[in-house]
């Protein structure tokens, strides 16, 4: 089978600066094809009749929730929604499976031997550099894994690295690749320019510009006054009353201050009854004959008089209005085809970055692919700027670390497109069904 697929993988044709970016890690894959219902009872999904039951897929949730958690901090859940992290989950495991049928098609096997290898060389499980029985028979407790469960989890990781070290021996690079990466990337042009600065505009703002950005953005200027509690009050006559207290509650529990403003919570400077019935707990519940009560605590804050950031506000409109005169200018220039009369010669783009400080790659990558003569318009971090290549693109020489960091490079995302392409086959064969009562 792999002999097949490999015949039949799309050649790697497109530039690779244009689709090395196609590549760089995402969490979220694409949908294969296959049948979206099926499983019930205690199955996530079938790939191809076989099982992934909810223990499989409760551990890979926990572990991908916590990968995220410390990529993007505690407040992940508010990029990536539960139905996304779930779907994210499910693809790891039936990418897996697909991964583990297709090895074993091939006939590819792990003995015994290499999973205790596996295992007993793992830093988890050392103890003063020897492995440790009690470590990791420490660790399988802690995760609720029998002996057997992990040494399978172990062999199916190893059988599926065989399978992609077969995968990863397929590219191969050529000369005139790793030139013309190294020309667009390491390659030095000469350029006209005309600068606009920001500050050689001076506009002016007027007392009613300062006072509607202030009331259009006063949550830009808050202070801190300290921890404070607030209080949600449901009265238990009005419809869905208890359902309204228990989602408050929840929402309080779980920190979402944010989401807990629609009940409108209010202020309390009550020291009694912050110390009867708050008792310096961060969140808590309790009712009366008459309401359901909510409490959490949180920083307060107040927004600062308008007196006291009108200077702020007056500057950062001076500079919006700068910006905007800059972009004009630069922009007529442009239309009006003028001559660029500074000139710069030799950058490469590290050394056009340090000299411009342009606030985009993209705009850099553009400009040094333009023909010469041509001109464009570049937003930099203190205005704009109008920019022509005058001269081709050149290399004074190969630097042989670079050549080589550069083949790497070009293997690396040829790997990872071989891969996505094995599995887009694998999943485009393949029947898998999912039981959508995990998703709803």
């Amino acid at each position: 089978m792999l002999s097949k697929i490999r015949k039949n993988m799309r050649a790697f044709s497109i530039p690779l600066w244009i689709v090395a970016a196609s590549f760089v890690g995402t969490i979220f894959l694409v949908w294969g094809r296959g049948s979206i219902s099926g499983p019930s009872g205690n199955e996530v999904a079938t790939v191809n009749g076989k099982g992934i039951d909810f223990v499989e897929f409760n551990r890979e949730y926990s572990s991908l929730v916590r990968e995220l958690e410390q990529q993007f901090g505690e407040n992940f859940r508010k990029l990536f929604p539960e139905k996304e992290i779930k779907l994210t989950a499910l693809q790891r495991l039936i990418t897996r499976e697909l991964l583990l049928q297709a090895a074993k098609e091939e006939g590819i096997k792990v003995s015994d031997w290499a999973v205790a290898k596996e295992i007993m060389e793992s830093p988890l499980f050392k103890k003063d550099g020897k492995f440790s029985k009690e470590l990791y028979e420490e660790f399988l407790k802690a995760n609720r894994l029998t002996k057997h469960t992990f040494e399978e989890m172990v062999r199916e990781d190893l059988t599926i690295q065989k399978l992609l070290e077969v995968i990863n021996r397929s590219p191969s690079v050529t000369e005139y690749e790793v030139k013309e990466l190294y020309k667009e990337t390491f390659g030095k042009r000469d350029f006209s320019f005309k600068l606009f600065p920001v500050d050689s505009f001076k506009p002016e703002v007027t007392e009613k510009e300062i006072e509607d950005y202030y009331k259009a953005h006063k949550g830009e200027f808050t202070e801190k006054t300290g921890e404070q509690y607030f209080l949600i009050k449901i009265p238990k006559g009005e419809e869905g009353a208890s359902d309204r207290a228990k989602e408050a509650f929840r929402l309080a529990k779980g920190g979402k201050k944010e989401e807990l403003q629609k009940f409108s919570p209010e202020p309390v400077t009550d020291k009694e009854l912050i110390e009867k019935k708050f008792k310096n707990k961060p969140f808590g519940f309790y009712s009366d004959r008459d309401n359901f009560y909510v409490f959490f605590k949180q920083e307060g804050e107040k927004v600062k008089p308008l007196e006291s950031v009108k200077e702020e506000i007056a500057k950062k409109l001076k500079t919006q209005k700068a910006l905007k005169l800059a972009k004009e200018a630069a922009t007529a220039f442009l239309k009006e085809n003028r001559s660029l009369t500074e000139k710069v010669e030799g950058l490469d783009k590290a050394s056009f970055f340090e000299k411009f400080k342009p606030l985009s790659p993209d705009d850099v990558d553009k400009l040094f692919a333009l023909h010469s003569g041509v001109k464009m318009v570049i937003v930099l971090s203190d205005g704009y700027g109008v920019f022509e290549p005058t001269s081709e693109i050149r290399v004074d020489g190969y630097d042989k670390e670079k050549m080589e960091q550069i083949k790497e490079f070009i293997l690396n995302v040829k790997r990872q497109s071989n891969y996505a392409n094995f599995v887009n086959l694998l999943r485009e064969r393949a029947t898998i069904k999912i039981n959508q009562a995990l998703f709803k």
